[in-house]
């Protein structure tokens, strides 16, 4: 049987001006098209714009999605304003973002969140955010690391029972950090399924199977910690299982 078809939701930028003056660019970071090639599935990178414009042909192709990291989300869509502590937004971004989301929901693709991508799945089931770290209060540890993305360096601990905790195996694990925000109160039908040590959730999943989200960044750590296939392959898998059960 064919392998499942990621969807890799995209992000832009602008290029530097030069030669040819600056532009703005749709693109994906090759390390989340590689977890994916390497752990069963086909990655297809889904630009903003033509999920907005083409929701049901773009998402339909989509087995499973995956939502990666990026700037932080717009605070309009848990209910806030931008606090003085909050850094770049893209509002055009995060709309494309929540329609993929409400289209994977109704039509049961299951989706994995990196980063702010967890966040954005929060977001999604009704919850709120951190708009910056140092709200949370003064005991937090560093969670914006310097040096390597595939350096591990904190602790977190995963919940017995837990979806992650058969992916990862229960109790200490390390990952990398590169964070400011995180989630503060859980969406409906969430739970929070690892912390870090001074409290701050680093993963949430559903009841259901069809959600699982991890604050730090397994696609830069295939090598140095190579249990964060488990997070890639599992996608695969549940995008697998519900593509075998259409046919």
């Amino acid at each position: 049987m064919e392998r499942p078809i990621i969807g890799i939701m995209g992000n832009t930028y602008m290029t530097q001006p030069g030669l040819f003056d600056s532009m703005e660019r749709a693109y994906q970071n090759s390390c989340y098209v590689d977890a994916v090639m390497k752990n069963g599935g086909i990655p297809v990178i889904l630009p903003a714009s033509a999920v907005m414009e083409r929701t049901e042909e773009i998402m339909g192709i989509c087995d499973g999605i995956l939502f990666p990291g990026g700037e932080d989300m717009t605070p309009s869509y848990y209910g806030e304003d931008p606090h003085p502590a909050i850094q770049v937004f893209k509002p055009d971004i995060d709309e494309a973002l929540m329609r993929a989301g409400r289209y994977a929901l109704e039509h049961g693709k299951p989706m994995l969140g990196i980063c702010k991508g967890s966040q954005l799945l929060n977001v999604l089931m009704g919850g709120s955010l951190y708009q910056d770290l140092s709200l949370k209060g003064p005991d937090c540890i560093r969670h914006l690391q310097l040096g390597r993305r595939d350096y591990l360096t904190h602790q977190i601990r995963v919940e017995e029972g837990t979806r992650l905790s058969r992916l990862l195996g229960s109790g200490v694990c390390m990952t990398n950090s590169m964070h400011h925000q995180s989630v503060k109160e859980l969406g409906k039908g969430l739970r929070a399924s690892a912390y870090a040590n001074d409290g701050v959730i680093e993963a949430i999943e559903d009841q259901d199977g069809l959600m699982v989200g991890v604050q730090w960044h397994p696609e830069s750590l295939l090598e140095s910690a190579p249990a964060m296939n488990h997070l890639f392959s599992d996608l695969c898998g549940r995008a697998m299982e519900r593509k075998a059960g259409s046919l």
